[in-house]
C-alpha cells in the first residue's frame, strides 16, 4: 500500500473517530440537559414546600404569641377584681353600643375570617412592632378562639382613652376616675360619649387643655344616640349644650 494510500486511510479513520466523539458528547450532553429538566419541577416543588413550612410555623409562632398574651391580660383582670376593670354585661348598653356605632358597626355579624377593627387594634396595642401580616394572623387567630363578647371587654378595658396629665389613660373605667373622679356606673350618657370619642380618635388628646376639641368629638358621638334610637332628638340637642362636666 503506498504512502498516499495509508494517508487516506488513516484521515478517514481520524474522520469517523471525531465523528464517533462527537456523537457520544452529544448524547451526554443531552442526556445531563434531560437530568437538569427533570430537576427543575423537582426543586420548584421543594421551594413551594418549604415556604409552605416556613409559613405555617411563622403563623403558628404569632397565634402562640396572641393567645398568651390574652391570656394573660384576662387573668390579670380577673385577679385585679379590686382595680378599675369593667365587665361588660354589668355596664350600660351606651358604651358597647355607641363604641361600636363609632369604630366597628359589624363587630357581632361579621364573620371570624374578617378583619375586625376592634380586634385589630387590641393586637396593635399587644404588639405594636407586629408586621401587618403577623397582625392579621393574630386578629384571626383571636376571633377564633375567643368570643367578641371576650374581645370587646378587653377592648374596653385596655385601649388608650386620652390623656391626663401627659401620661396615657387605659380603659374606660380608669378614665372615668382621671376625668370625672367618680366610678363608671355613675357617668352620664354624654360623659359616656366623650370617653367613646377620646378612645375612638386615637389622637391621645386631654380633654382638660383642648375642650373645644373635645367638645366638638363627644357631640359628633352624641348624634350615634340618635342613631341607635336610644335618645331623641330632642334629648340629643339637650345633652349637646351641656359643658364638659370634667374635674379640675
Amino acid at each position: 500500500m503506498g504512502e498516499h494510500t495509508i494517508r487516506e486511510v488513516l484521515k478517514r479513520r481520524s474522520d469517523d473517530t471525531q465523528r464517533v466523539i462527537r456523537r457520544r458528547r452529544d448524547r451526554a450532553l443531552n442526556k445531563a440537559n434531560v437530568r437538569r429538566r427533570s430537576y427543575g419541577p423537582l426543586l420548584i416543588i421543594v421551594v413551594i414546600v418549604l415556604a409552605i413550612i416556613a409559613a405555617i410555623v411563622y403563623s403558628g409562632w404569632w397565634a402562640a404569641q396572641i393567645s398568651e398574651r390574652f391570656s394573660a391580660e384576662r387573668a390579670a383582670s380577673a385577679l385585679s377584681s379590686s382595680g378599675p376593670n369593667l365587665n361588660l354585661q354589668a355596664t350600660t348598653q351606651f358604651l358597647p353600643n355607641t363604641l361600636l356605632a363609632v369604630t366597628d358597626p359589624n363587630f357581632y355579624s361579621n364573620s371570624d375570617l374578617t378583619i375586625s377593627p376592634v380586634t385589630e387594634r387590641l393586637v396593635s396595642m399587644y404588639f405594636p412592632q407586629a408586621s401587618p401580616l403577623a397582625v392579621k394572623i393574630m386578629v384571626l387567630t383571636l376571633q377564633y378562639r375567643y368570643s367578641r363578647t371576650d374581645i370587646l371587654e378587653a377592648f374596653i378595658n385596655d385601649v388608650p382613652v386620652g390623656i391626663n396629665n401627659n401620661q396615657s389613660i387605659r380603659g374606660f373605667a380608669a378614665a372615668s376616675q382621671a376625668y370625672f373622679k367618680k366610678p363608671f356606673a355613675y357617668l352620664q350618657p354624654q360623659d359616656i360619649a366623650l370617653l367613646v370619642a377620646l378612645a375612638a380618635d386615637q389622637k391621645n388628646i386631654d380633654p382638660r387643655n383642648d375642650r373645644e376639641q373635645a367638645l366638638n368629638l363627644r357631640n359628633a358621638v352624641l348624634e350615634k344616640y340618635v342613631q341607635q334610637t336610644v335618645l331623641s332628638r330632642t334629648q340629643v340637642d339637650l345633652l349637646k349644650k351641656t359643658p364638659l362636666d370634667i374635674a379640675p
